[in-house]
């Protein structure tokens, strides 16, 4: 790998880790959903400023050439993404639900008062 590449990627990798502490900051995005990106940028910041380690890691793992080690390590990185992804909407549609449930007593009760105060 030359020394240029190794730059760019070391700098790309910083960028992603400002970036996400920029976002936590400002609160456009909250610490549990920030940990896979934390650890991403970390993770490239390792690789870009020690690229000896994706050529150790293929050849215990016996993969041939480190390109495919970092495919596969992205095809994980996106599962992992996508399965976080899917238990928050699971979560958030669960408490959609709870609310709607619980919107729709209130509404019962309230028109329930307002029937027995036009009674009177």
């Amino acid at each position: 790998m030359s020394v240029r590449l190794q730059v760019y990627m070391l700098l790309g990798a910083l960028a992603l880790l400002v970036l996400i502490f920029i976002l936590l900051k400002r609160g456009m995005m909250a610490v549990k959903y920030s940990l896979l990106w934390l650890g991403l940028s970390v993770a490239l910041v390792i690789a870009a400023a020690c690229p000896r380690i994706l050529y150790m890691l293929s050849a215990v793992l016996s993969i041939e050439m480190p390109v495919n080690l970092v495919f596969l390590l992205m095809f994980c990185y996106v599962l992992a993404v996508l399965l976080s992804l899917s238990i928050a909407i699971c979560q958030l549609a669960e408490k959609c639900r709870r609310l709607t449930q619980a919107n729709a007593l209130l509404e019962k009760r309230l028109r329930e008062l307002e029937e027995h105060s036009a009674e009177r």
